[in-house]
């Protein structure tokens, strides 16, 4: 059947009609002038391939039809190296649009034929990897008729197709496989894993996942749920499931399967979760109930509703002493006005009747401190009688810190830890605004020679020098900073209460500090640290403004010889 299928393809859809095409495959001439490049004539086998049929090569075709934005510049800049001498020959992997604009990925070699004052003439020859057609062919049948998102990942070429049918109206910063109705990565999944910031530990989830398609045990469907952050607080979730395809000796070709971003999903399982928690365990969790006559200031409590019914107990008389009391042997000091006014007898008297109302905080509870909820309900048994409220207390400290930890992922740098941009940017502004007169410093810093680490020791040892570079930040500040990452390897951060009189002498022994760590990481490369400052209230009415004015502190330290740090002054802006 499979061969059929292949076959059906090749007499349709991929012909050629004479045998020389065939033994030398597609080919186009291009000439030179200035910066015009056009394609003066092409094959049979290439019209065929990418469907320019009977077109009338007289006056040419600009080479920009047939290159996709993406591959412009490498395919550009293949010719003008092709083109310094004749007969020169420069192979690209590239990709290349057909008449109706779908890709195609070819080799294309690139050869100069000719070359003069007044042009220059090129011949380019384009392999194509047939099987790897016919699998687009197969895929985008598949994507038509299904209406799912397919992908498939060709173990042989290292490289994998998405087919999208839901494309985001929105784009994700670090989801570009959503983004578009088709994409293609190459070095899969070294590749995937760099374009996506995983959260957690859902990187060596996928894998896991990768390693399972790969083997030559695994049979049948794997799937794989992983998150990853599509913006500075977005957090996605997609579903990965995936069936390997071998060879007549079992060897694992190439895989192929679905995606699904099931993000809407996980939140409403998870929010059910909670909401099944609440309602399943009310009773059954509850470590403390209270009820009060609000129109009397009646209070009585007990641990069980069962209990209560039989034998009611007067824990005080006086509802406010009840509380109060409550409050400072049970309540964190940090959040016990916040329950104490959550409780005011004005505040429970305003409440609608038969309508819960919920507040969290922590309390001290069985040696350590636990995050609790309390939801209180108003009622009467009919018109003509006392309005009560009744409060059940229950244990939310393992979903609560679930929370927490999900929300720190949103607001923090999965590799270094320190906060990301927006967060950092948010708890500055939430500083000025609270202490609008105290002096504070905005700084942003760089590191210097840093992408020769990456192209010299790679990439692992780029990402433990940023980790080395974040530990030192907080060694050097402590808790007197706020320390964030904008990216590669830019950071920023606001120093508290940075006194004017010794805060230039802090930021170069900051910037010797962390050059020292970056030499002790990498020895064998010189990298410096260069660092903008400027000073509130000095200069800035708002954090965006403070933190554009530390960038062109920065821009200026880079150009005036970098592993410095320098201050903003009025001067700058000369």
């Amino acid at each position: 059947m499979e061969k059929g299928i292949l076959s059906w393809l090749i007499n349709n859809h991929i012909q050629s009609e004479t045998k020389l095409d065939q033994v030398f495959g597609p080919l186009i001439y291009l000439t030179q002038k200035n910066d015009d490049i056009k394609v003066e004539s092409a094959n049979t086998a290439f019209e065929d391939l990418f469907d320019w049929h009977d077109y009338d090569w007289q006056h040419g075709m600009y080479v920009e039809r047939i290159l996709p934005t993406g591959g412009r510049r490498p395919f550009l800049n293949a010719l003008t190296k092709a083109g310094e001498k004749p007969w020169n020959q420069i192979m690209l992997d590239t990709e290349l649009k057909k008449k109706d604009g779908t890709v195609l990925y070819c080799k294309a070699h690139i050869f100069c034929i000719d070359k003069n004052v007044e042009e220059i003439k090129y011949l380019v020859r384009l392999d194509y990897d047939l099987e790897t057609q016919i699998k687009d062919a197969l895929f985008t049948e598949a994507l038509c008729q299904s209406k799912v998102n397919c992908w498939y990942w060709d173990m042989n070429q290292g490289t994998a197709t998405f087919f999208n049918t839901d494309v985001l109206e929105k784009p994700l910063q670090n989801a570009e496989f959503m983004n578009d109705s088709y994409a293609f990565i190459k070095d899969f999944p070294q590749g995937f894993i760099y374009s996506v910031d995983f959260v957690g530990q859902y990187r060596d989830g996928f894998m896991d996942f990768v390693n399972k398609l790969l083997s030559q045990k695994t049979e049948g469907e794997v799937c794989e749920e992983v998150a990853f952050k599509g913006g500075e607080q977005e957090l996605i979730w997609v579903s990965f499931t995936a069936q390997t395809v071998r060879n007549a000796d079992g060897i694992p070709e190439y895989a192929m399967g679905t995606w699904r971003n099931i993000t809407d999903q996980k939140v409403n399982e998870q929010q059910q979760q909670h909401n099944n928690y609440l309602v399943g365990n009310l009773i059954r969790d509850s470590v403390y109930d209270i009820t009060v006559n609000v129109d009397k200031n009646f209070f009585v409590a007990d641990n069980s509703l069962e209990k209560w019914m039989e034998e009611t107990r007067i824990f005080a008389a006086y509802y406010d002493q009840a509380i109060r009391e409550i409050a400072n042997e049970r309540v964190v000091k940090e959040d016990r006005q916040r329950f104490l006014d959550f409780f005011s007898l004005e505040t429970i008297r305003n409440l609608p009747e038969d309508e819960n109302v919920s507040i969290e905080y922590r309390r001290k509870y069985k040696g350590r401190e636990n995050w609790f909820k309390v939801t209180i309900n108003t009622f009467s048994l009919d018109e003509f009688t006392d309005k009560w409220m009744y409060a059940l207390v229950y244990d939310i400290d393992s979903v609560k810190k679930r929370e927490i930890m999900l929300e720190q992922m949103a607001a923090t740098d999965a590799l270094t830890g320190l906060y990301n941009r927006k967060h950092s940017l948010d708890m500055m502004a939430e500083y000025i605004q609270k202490y609008p007169e105290m002096p504070n410093a905005v700084v942003y810093m760089d590191l210097d020679n840093f992408k020769s680490v990456n192209d010299t020791l790679g990439h692992a040892a780029g990402d433990s020098l940023l980790i080395r570079v974040a530990k030192s930040m907080r060694k050097y500040f402590g808790k007197d900073a706020v320390l964030g990452r904008i990216g590669g390897d830019e950071f920023i951060l606001m120093c508290y209460n940075a006194n004017h009189e010794y805060v230039d002498q802090m930021m170069q022994d900051f910037v010797n500090f962390v050059g020292s760590q970056c030499k002790e990481e990498c020895p064998t490369i010189n990298v410096t640290v260069s660092l903008g400052y400027v000073l509130y209230p000095d200069y800035g009415r708002d954090v965006a403004e403070l933190a554009d004015l530390a960038d062109k502190a920065l821009y200026k330290a880079k150009r005036h010889g970098k592993n410095m740090a320098l201050a903003y002054s009025k001067d700058l802006d000369e």
